[in-house]
């Protein structure tokens, strides 16, 4: 995946660096890319987050549920886009000039979920990570594992390789009666 080879990039670019010294902190940090979504906070994995684009022009599909915006063309390969809060609460998200597509790239999946902004790679100390919040939607639970408290923020985790197992979600089709 790009972004992992991206990522060991940098971690041996610091190791080479005769100035840089690792800290206990690094060890006890977690990262991951944050995004806004349906007025809440999450973070997903970075090595989950292939890239993040502005929403792409893309072709409507034909018979498909209503969270899926079509088809684009990302560099010569075919993103299915979808519309990642209407798919959740049911809910078309409203346009707005911050929204952004997630890009995902899993075993031959390559997907982009509009969210309505990407606040870009955040930093967590491991110590305020707690494994389950009981007011967090039950229509997020399924994706969610546990939460980051920073700022007096609650950081949902966000995993999209829950999202990409559920069969609701990989069968996008709407099944015609004849």
């Amino acid at each position: 995946m790009a972004a992992n080879g991206f990522i060991e990039l940098l971690r041996l670019a610091k190791r080479g660096n005769k100035n840089y010294v690792s800290t206990e902190n690094e060890v006890n940090r977690w990262s991951g890319i944050a995004f806004e979504m349906m007025g809440q906070y999450f973070v997903a994995p970075l090595g989950e987050v292939s890239e993040v684009i502005y929403p792409p022009k893309y072709t409507p599909v034909p018979n498909t549920q209503s969270w899926v915006m079509g088809l684009a063309n990302i560099r010569g390969r075919l993103l299915s886009v979808a519309d990642l809060s209407h798919y959740i609460s049911g809910h078309r998200s409203q346009y707005s000039p911050t929204q952004k597509v997630l890009c995902i790239s899993h075993h031959d999946h390559y997907v982009g979920l509009v969210v309505d902004q990407v606040l870009g790679i955040q930093h967590f100390n491991k110590k305020s990570f707690f494994s389950k919040h009981k007011d967090l939607d039950s229509n997020l639970q399924e994706y969610c594992q546990g939460y980051f408290h920073q700022h007096n923020q609650q950081w949902h985790v966000f995993l999209f390789s829950r999202l990409l197992q559920n069969p609701k979600y990989m069968n996008a089709s709407i099944k015609l009666i004849n």
